[in-house]
């Protein structure tokens, strides 16, 4: 093997430290609680969800401004392909109906992890559903796909691959399930899962497409869904 091959080999390692060691410090980063503190809403658990996401959305898109010199389009933040991704969305729409009754039939709900903290019959449960609808897609998008997903992507090209798909797409998708704060399933490992299935299906969106706006709105409905029928079941919504 050449110096230049392995040059070659140790960027594209590099590359992949690079972007754990970032994801890992937005993570650690993003709660904070600077907001929450100076408008005294600490005893919120919803707002503090709020807030956690909206710092990995800041220092992500700070990220992606600054690699990109501004060109945002080319990180995934535009309305490319729109005919296409609806078409990805209609399959998604369904996947998650389907996935979200035949738990309700089984007796097994398959709720985001902090669906814990909604308090049935109130008003302010339909808030944080909002919260879970909105804020997480936006920021762990950005930050999983618009950065890490692009970022291998421009690296590894498409000399990584597994069955056909750009290995960044499955490692961003792996990425996406085990660190994304408030949009995985409860702490069993098996409902790791769904959420990595869900990663899949917004990497292949993202890669085919080269926009964010399907998987943002794949993601708030694969989570929000399952959480908007709980609160109807429970009363929370009516």
């Amino acid at each position: 093997m050449s110096s230049k091959q392995l040059i070659l080999i140790g960027t594209k390692f590099f590359t992949l430290i690079g972007v754990a060691v970032f994801c890992y410090a937005v993570i650690w980063i993003s709660p904070i609680t600077v907001i929450s503190r100076t408008l005294s809403l600490e005893g919120s658990v919803y707002f503090l969800q709020f807030e956690r996401h909206f710092w990995q959305y800041s220092i992500a898109f700070i990220a992606v401004v600054i690699l990109s010199r501004g060109h945002l389009w080319s990180y995934g933040i535009n309305s490319q392909n729109l005919k296409i991704s609806m078409v990805w969305l209609v399959w998604m729409y369904g996947f998650t109906v389907v996935m979200t009754m035949s738990g309700i039939a089984i007796g097994k709900e398959m709720l985001p992890a902090g669906a814990a903290a909604l308090v049935p019959g109130t008003s302010e449960s339909v808030i944080a559903s909002m919260v879970y609808w909105m804020s997480s897609p936006v920021a762990n998008q950005i930050l999983f796909f618009g950065f890490v997903q692009t970022v291998l992507m421009k690296q590894w090209g498409d000399s990584f691959s597994l069955l056909g798909f750009p290995l960044s797409l499955v490692v961003a998708s792996i990425f996406f399930a085990v660190g994304a704060t408030s949009s995985h399933f409860s702490a069993d490992p098996a409902f790791l899962i769904p959420t990595f299935i869900l990663g899949l299906f917004c990497g292949v969106v993202y890669w085919k497409t080269k926009s964010l706006i399907t998987p943002m709105l794949g993601h708030a409905f694969f989570f929000g869904f399952p959480v908007f029928i709980h609160l109807l079941r429970s009363g929370s919504a009516q």
